[in-house]
């Protein structure tokens, strides 16, 4: 039987020493820095909420949320749109370095405009917080020599992960030692913005590896014109899903108070600690998924697909049920005295794993490679005006609550929108409908948990073993379950003696 499931696993994978293996390469190190990603929080989040205390943490998210408006603007859709486009040109180097400098160049323009009419906000509408709001403008800078995207294009992921651990590790390093106390707000904001400047500059060193420098000399207005299109094509979705994000900082802090900005800050910091895993596997897969499209090996595309679909439901339903079930324990030992507010944010905000990581599946791997970002433009937009009614209508009563049922309502409406236009030409709900399952499997699993809970009377102790009887409840049920049903997911976890 294990002979046949690794038959099954090369049918999809493909034979030893292909490009999957390339893949999976790229699939480990995207692991292995979001790991890094996951346990860095867990460091900061703890000393930063006793250092810092909710009300400076609401001014951070504040305005890093305006500066998030502008360096949205600055990359519109370039991200996506290059790292499609750099993966299209395939081993010709000529043709990369052509398309990467005339995209370059038009975000760079797109860059030096936002950084000017940043500069316009801070000096004629800003009336708070102007200074940590100027320091925030190293995040603009970042943007100007932002470009990871090449890098995805040539599915060269070592590179920028493992710069990005260098750069992350040392900002834990700082923080810890530099910021005691809340009026050191600014040194936290200039080594949060700062690194993000560093880590995409020194970038720039590699990129002689992938493109001709000299090629610059090329850069034609009529070639960067015609980029213009696909990305805003590219960017409008963007924005719409970035904003309604954003939105909620942003509306929180005009219609509530900075400490109810810091609650919601610190519960969705929880929830999107897990979301990097599974952004970090859409990022990996968006060139594969355009290789394969490209080459006409739409069959090997769409199993990959359908298999990654419930691959996200089995992680996201697992972190989401787990995340819920140790919250109550887990939010006053990591944040401490006065952040009894963010349990009930984070159980609230925890199904929007599973609903994201479904959306980021149906983006990344399909809809772009596929050219089909008008289902992407609909369903952000569909998701966009239901959070901005949402949040007007609750924020005011609820405060982060309300933040958060706006956050949960369009996510669902996004995502659902989506699958549905998404199935004309391909069938995908059958998948999604049988992965429900897992739910239940979540459900057990929290049930578990709390029973474990009542045995102890909270600490380091408890949260111990509720992870533990967690981890071991959901597994044990998966591996029942994929055995009974001959799921091909079991050739991926059990290997051949």
């Amino acid at each position: 039987m294990e002979y046949c499931l690794l038959e099954k696993q090369k049918e999809i994978f493909g034979p030893k020493g292909s490009h999957m293996s390339k893949l999976k390469k790229n699939l480990g190190y995207q692991t292995i820095y979001q790991i890094l990603n996951t346990c860095i929080p867990l460091i900061t989040s703890p000393y930063l909420a006793r250092v810092l205390g909710a009300e400076k943490q609401g001014v951070f998210s504040y305005t890093q949320s305006i500066i998030n408006y502008f360096t949205l603007f600055a990359m519109l859709g370039v991200e996506n749109y290059g790292t499609r486009t750099i993966a299209n040109c395939g081993d010709d180097r000529e043709k990369r370095s052509k398309s990467f400098w005339n995209i370059y160049f038009f975000q760079m323009c797109c860059t030096l405009l936002s950084i000017g009419i940043y500069v316009v906000y801070l000096t004629r509408i800003c009336s708070q917080n102007v200074y940590i709001a100027f320091l925030q403008i190293f995040y603009l800078l970042g943007s100007l020599v932002d470009i990871n995207w090449l890098f995805f294009g040539v599915e060269k992921f070592k590179t920028t992960v493992s710069r990005n651990m260098i750069i992350r590790i040392s900002s834990v390093v700082l923080i810890l030692s530099t910021v005691r106390k809340p009026s050191d707000l600014w040194i936290y904001t200039v080594i949060m913005s700062g690194s993000t400047f560093l880590s995409n500059a020194i970038l720039w060193f590699f990129a002689s590896k992938e493109i001709e420098l000299k090629a610059i000399k090329k850069i034609s207005w009529f070639e960067v014109a015609s980029h213009i299109k696909p990305n805003l094509v590219l960017f409008v979705p963007l924005m719409a899903m970035s904003v309604y994000h954003i939105m909620d900082k942003t509306m929180l802090g005009l219609l509530s108070t900075y400490k109810q900005v810091g609650y919601y800050y610190n519960a969705d910091k929880i929830i999107n600690i897990p979301i990097g895993i599974l952004t970090g596997v859409g990022t990996v897969m968006l060139p594969r998924m355009t290789s394969l499209n490209k080459e006409g090996k739409l069959e090997e595309a769409r199993k990959l697909f359908l298999l990654s679909i419930e691959l996200i439901i089995v992680v996201a339903v697992a972190m989401a049920c787990g995340i819920s079930a140790i919250s109550k324990e887990f939010t006053p030992f990591f944040f401490g005295k006065g952040y009894d507010e963010c349990i009930r944010l984070i159980i609230a905000l925890s199904p929007v794993l599973v609903i994201k990581g479904l959306s980021e599946i149906a983006r990344m791997q399909y809809l772009i490679p596929n050219h089909k970002e008008k289902i992407f433009i609909e369903s952000v937009f569909c998701g966009a005006g239901v959070n901005f009614v949402v949040n007007w209508f609750l924020i005011s009563r609820l405060g982060a609550l309300g933040a958060v049922i706006g956050t949960l309502v369009a996510e669902l409406v996004s995502c659902v929108w989506q699958y549905i236009k998404m199935n004309k030409y391909i069938s995908c709900l059958t998948t999604i409908f049988k992965s429900m399952i897992y739910v239940v499997f979540g459900v057990i699993m929290f049930t578990i948990v709390r029973v474990v809970a009542l045995c102890f009377n909270g600490g380091i102790v408890a949260l111990f073993f509720e992870v533990l009887a967690g981890i071991i409840t959901y597994a044990v049920i998966c591996l029942i379950y994929w055995k009974v049903t001959k799921n091909k997911i079991v050739g991926l976890v059990i290997k051949k003696k």
